[in-house]
């Protein structure tokens, strides 16, 4: 693909595309907060196991054993 061809191909995606309304913007907020919180949640769970198992030891500042 030539610069050209490029070129032309910008401008009619900008010229096609349109600026979100809220109610778009706020489903991308929420379903992007949803993922966040799903990931940090599996990795709490693993982390959790872990410690379960013995894989794991907690810092002595989360309530580890002080010497």
């Amino acid at each position: 693909m030539g610069a050209r061809t490029f070129l032309q191909s910008t401008r009619r995606l900008f010229h096609v595309a349109q600026k979100p309304n809220w109610e778009e913007t706020a489903l991308l907020i929420k379903i992007s907060l949803l993922g966040v919180v799903i990931v940090g949640g599996i990795g709490f769970v693993i982390r959790i196991l872990f410690w379960l198992v013995g894989l794991y030891t907690l810092p002595a500042s989360q309530g580890g054993t002080t010497p």
